[in-house]
């Protein structure tokens, strides 16, 4: 019934994306759990994804990135322990921290890591910050795989062919080409090539052994339940539909 969940954190960033999700969203839903242990609504998450066999558990943020949460470890260790156990678990960070805290970076299953350009002035147009993350080493060092995700604007958009060649060139096997939540401008992304699958009704392509995905939110055939940061729990895929529709995880009987 749902793909996978989301565990969302809010709170001061390390980064400041202009289209941080999070801007759009209730401010109550954004309150920070940064220093909450365990999460609010965690013990009602446990129960929907055991109770659904969810696959996958994905820590990533509103307002926040996840390795940014004081108690990373802790809560990894929880949900493994109190998870069915097929769940699998990813985190999607901005990467700012992945070497600093790597042993707790390479205790998931799987990993995103959200570059929209290896260009510092392009980087800082797009994430508030001139500190590029040093994905080679990130890759380097490494135990899981990492995948690599860009949401492509104005700022990014004149070269993402070369940035996909320097993906490519660092050994990124899959890559994410985002295009923004109600964002209706076009651009080429591999207009030469043909996709070769689809994956959730988005097209995927084949660039010299490098899995590249155009991804579209609207046309996403995905479900996922989503635990913001105040304890309420949504089962929409789209975050916004999520915040309109959902009540309190206190108040709620499950999905």
């Amino acid at each position: 019934m749902f793909d996978f969940a989301n565990l969302l954190f809010a709170g001061p960033c390390n980064r400041g994306c202009p289209f941080c999700i999070g801007k759009a969203l209730p401010p109550e839903l954004n309150r920070s759990n940064l220093k909450a242990f365990p999460p609010p609504g965690l013990e009602h998450l446990i129960q929907v994804v055991n109770g659904h066999q969810i696959p996958e558990v994905v820590f990533t943020g509103t307002t926040s990135d996840p390795q940014l949460y004081r108690y990373e470890g802790e809560l990894l260790d929880l949900l493994r322990s109190r998870l069915h156990p097929r769940a699998r678990f990813s985190i999607h960070t901005n990467g700012a921290r992945a070497l600093e805290r790597l042993e707790i970076f390479n205790r998931y299953d799987r990993a995103c890591l959200s570059i929209p350009s290896f260009d510092p002035g392009v980087y800082e147009a797009m994430m508030g910050s001139r500190a590029v993350p040093d994905v080679a080493e990130i890759l380097r060092r490494a135990t899981l795989p990492v995948k690599i995700s860009a949401v492509l604007t104005e700022h990014n958009a004149p070269g993402i062919q070369g940035f996909i060649e320097q993906c490519h060139a660092l050994g990124v096997r899959r890559l994410v080409i985002r295009r923004l939540f109600g964002d209706t401008r076009r651009w080429d992304v591999l207009p030469a090539q043909k996709p070769v699958r689809l994956f959730r009704q988005n097209p995927v392509f084949d660039f010299h052994g490098m899995e590249v995905t155009r991804w579209d939110f609207e046309s996403a055939s995905s479900r996922s339940v989503n635990l913001f940061a105040d304890g309420t729990l949504g089962t929409d895929y789209l975050l916004m539909k999520t915040a309109a529709l959902v009540r309190p995880a206190r108040e709620a009987r499950g999905p």
